[in-house]
């Protein structure tokens, strides 16, 4: 059911005059059930992903790799006792962290400019120093864990298909509708996990070279993704239409993944 927030918009130019804030002009968000939401697949569908994810986690490559990252888990762990949760399930591998809320912790005070090690009671620079010396390890290994996820082609069709799907037919059909009946724009939220799911799902060309360190790349808070639908000619007899994608207001190329993936594991052979 949809539910009605205060048009905020409608509540500055209201207010600019002194007067109190009329809150009759709402605007309706509507907020879909766990079944229906095609942005989250691990509430929609969490047995079946759970399966997808353990093909990743349990292969050998990965296992190798993961077990790299240990000495780094066990120094995050002893800063940050909760990542390392005996009896809890996490997604696996050896490393044994939840490599997710690792990055939480650095990622939103980052973005908040709030101090990695606040909350020591004595406020150490040392510690200060070390937590951020582990920021840039912890994001690189969380990248390079769900690049490995999103490499495997089960596991990125059932995470970012469902809105990439919903996001084309919304488009294919825009052309044709009447004017009063378009929405100027949709907007959708979600995790960074799932944003890095559309990039690969859509082929970024900054994901593709394993050999760069542009791979690395984390979607930091606030990150937005726009997709937009561009006419091409005046003429309304030719008009075709484009999409333009945006990561932060910045136009990105689309490159075929599977090629430069299929590439990369016959050079290695």
């Amino acid at each position: 059911e949809p539910i009605l927030i205060p048009h905020h918009e409608a509540l500055v130019d209201s207010n600019s005059d002194g007067e109190d804030s009329d809150i009759s002009d709402t605007i309706k968000v509507h907020v879909r059930g766990r079944h229906q939401d095609t942005l989250n697949a691990f509430d929609r569908n969490p047995d079946e992903m759970m399966k997808l994810v353990a093909t990743v986690v349990e292969s050998e490559d990965f296992q190798v790799k993961d077990a790299e990252s240990v000495p780094l888990a066990s120094r995050l762990a002893n800063y940050l006792p909760g990542l390392s949760r005996k009896g809890v399930k996490l997604f696996g591998g050896p490393s044994g962290i939840n490599w997710i809320e690792a990055s939480d912790h650095f990622v939103c005070r980052k973005a908040h400019q709030v101090k990695f090690s606040r909350f020591l009671a004595d406020g150490d620079d040392e510690a200060e120093n070390i937590l951020e010396a582990m920021s840039f390890q912890t994001l690189t290994h969380l990248a390079w864990r769900y690049r490995q996820w999103y490499r495997s082609i089960p596991l990125l069709a059932a995470i970012a298909a469902p809105p990439l799907r919903e996001v084309l037919v919304q488009m294919q059909a825009t052309p044709t509708m009447n004017p009063d009946h378009r929405s100027p724009f949709v907007v959708y939220s979600c995790h960074d996990v799932t944003i890095l799911a559309l990039l690969y799902g859509i082929g970024a060309d900054f994901l593709a070279d394993e050999t760069k360190g542009d791979w690395r790349f984390w979607p930091a808070y606030g990150t937005t993704l726009v997709f937009e639908l561009i006419r091409i000619g005046e003429d309304a007899s030719q008009e075709s239409h484009a999409i333009r994608i945006r990561l932060n207001d910045k136009p990105i190329a689309l490159v075929n993944l599977l090629k430069y993936q299929q590439e990369e594991k016959e050079g290695g052979d």
